[in-house]
């Protein structure tokens, strides 16, 4: 029997000629101490037949994005089918307090108009303790393959010794569906549940997970458990998935649809259909009148090399959970099984932050999400210019933005193509005048503190450090001292939290200062 390993194929698109890449996970969960250091490979494929010139990331979002670093694999052409490794190093601090810490990023390839592709990170900080055993499936606690009826299904599992002793993982498999069967490959040798693994304290140890059926047509699922012998509190489990495909004609699909979407936008999806034939596949959509689709039917062609791919958009009316239904036909006119599909619709909500990708901009804008006190925002930045299609997919999840910088910094596009949401900007002809009137907003119950800096990268990496100790805003010091600028100045001063004191970094003209000294603020330098 021939082995497959599961690769997740999150969009294709049709082309004359078109690149695409892929990934071979879209998640990685991840247990640590704190002061840990673990690193991982996201393996990705040009499944195109074009070539990508360049792959490129967003930054790291959610409350992960201190602890976790991307190594890109160097820049030269990736020709179809081959690949590339990207390492990511997740890196705790000592200080780091236990938790659940998330986040994701979205690769995207240089040959448009392919779609980004998104990874999640779930990192889990624990405190040292004397036994504990934690256990990943292909570097997540769940993971889905499709296979066919006379493949073996395979799987990474990883056990690792997460106490400060050397301890015996006994690993067991759940309740097996209907006609399945397991084992585990360590190096050669195959082995049988349950099974004790030796472990000395810190070491990961990866083994294959094997699944195979005698009823095949079937999707099922798998849990498996590791336990500490020394403590059998403490234990982990994953879940496998395998859709094991039907032995006549070799048929499979794949749907991908986002898993939420914002009311009165539209979204991407597509539906991806193989079979080992040559094909004409008619592929209908039935939806609810709140979900819209178009468009509605297509017909697409299916060889047992290539697969039939179904693109359309998605628009939603009405917050709720919807359903996608399928339906399919060949060219002689005879139906196919229905496929489904859920879509889970939300009304705009949070706070998101835009500004340029410019580095004073993102700078400034970085520091208010750890420290403003009042409300939490995501930061976006973007190029100067008018916005990608996937920064405004990223920015309709939310219900207000506040943009950074004139039209210069933010494509004066942005209102128009945001139209429905709360937008309000902050611009000017000086950044000294936008630095405050950034932190007015921001910080409405007012801070205590504030930083001036001169706009030398030498001196906003000092200010920075000094802002996020002491959770102040960043205010540089560049450009006219506008009425604007001192009228913020002594608003803040009559807050919650009234503004009494400025530090200052670099060399800070007096034209600067004056308006914190004419409102009573105290300015102290900060020593290097």
């Amino acid at each position: 029997m021939r082995l497959i390993y599961p690769i997740i194929i999150l969009f294709l698109l049709i082309a004359a000629s078109s690149a695409q890449l892929t990934a071979d996970k879209e998640r990685f969960d991840v247990v640590l101490h704190s002061g840990d250091l673990e690193e991982r490979t996201l393996k990705v494929t040009n499944i195109g037949d074009a070539t990508i010139f360049k792959i490129s990331k967003t930054e790291i979002s959610g409350t992960a994005r201190d602890y976790i670093f991307l190594d890109m694999p160097e820049e030269k052409p990736l020709m179809p089918k081959d690949k590339a490794e990207i390492k990511i190093y997740f890196i705790l601090p000592p200080e780091t307090k236990p938790g659940t810490y998330t986040g994701f990023i979205y690769l995207l390839d240089s040959a448009p108009p392919s779609l980004p592709m998104r990874i999640d990170f779930v990192l889990t900080v624990i405190g040292q303790e004397s036994y504990g055993i934690g256990m990943t499936i292909d570097d997540a606690k769940s993971a889905e393959l499709s296979a066919n009826a006379e493949d073996i299904a395979q799987f990474d599992l990883a056990v690792k010794n997460l106490g400060a002793f050397r301890d015996v993982a006994s690993i067991d498999a759940g309740t097996l569906p209907d006609g399945w069967s397991v084992s585990l490959l360590d190096g050669d040798k195959t082995l049988d549940f349950p099974y004790d693994l030796p472990l000395d304290p810190g070491t990961t140890h990866t083994m294959k997970l094997q699944v195979e059926t005698a009823k095949p047509g079937k999707k099922g699922n798998l849990s498996i458990v590791a336990t500490s012998l020394g403590n059998q509190s403490k234990n982990s489990s994953v879940e496998a998935v395998v859709d094991f495909a039907v032995a006549v004609r070799g048929y499979n699909v794949k749907i991908k649809v986002p898993e939420k979407i914002v009311t009165n936008k539209t979204y991407k999806g597509s539906f991806n259909i193989m079979l080992d034939v040559k094909e004409k596949v008619m592929v209908g959509i039935v939806t609810p009148p709140e979900l819209m689709v178009i468009p509605l039917a297509q017909t697409v062609d299916v060889s047992p090399h290539s697969p039939g791919i179904a693109n359309f958009t998605l628009l939603a009316s009405t917050a709720g959970d919807y359903p996608l239904v399928f339906r399919l036909m060949d060219s002689h006119g005879i139906p196919m099984p229905e496929e489904m599909a859920s879509i889970k619709v939300i009304l705009p909500q949070g706070n998101a932050i835009l500004t340029g990708d410019e580095f004073l901009y993102s700078t400034i804008a970085s520091i208010s999400s750890l420290s403003n006190g009042t409300a939490y925002f995501d930061i976006i930045t973007v190029a100067p210019g008018k916005l990608s299609e996937m920064d405004q997919e990223k920015l309709h999840d939310y219900s207000r933005i506040v943009i950074l910088g004139n039209q210069s910094i933010v494509s004066k596009d942005a209102e128009k193509v945001l139209n429905g949401v709360e937008i309000k900007r902050i611009d000017g002809n000086s950044l000294y005048e936008e630095c405050w009137l950034f932190a007015a907003e921001i910080w409405q119950n007012g801070t205590a503190e504030v930083v001036l800096s001169g706009s030398r990268p030498a001196d906003i990496f000092r200010a920075y450090q000094a802002a996020k100790m002491t959770g102040a805003p960043i205010v540089v010091c560049e450009g006219d001292v506008t009425d604007k600028a001192r009228a913020a100045i002594v608003e803040m001063t009559k807050r919650n939290v009234p503004l009494s004191r400025s530090m200052t970094v670099g060399e800070i003209g007096a034209e600067y200062t004056k308006p914190l000294q004419d409102a009573g603020v105290k300015t102290e330098e900060v020593k290097s």
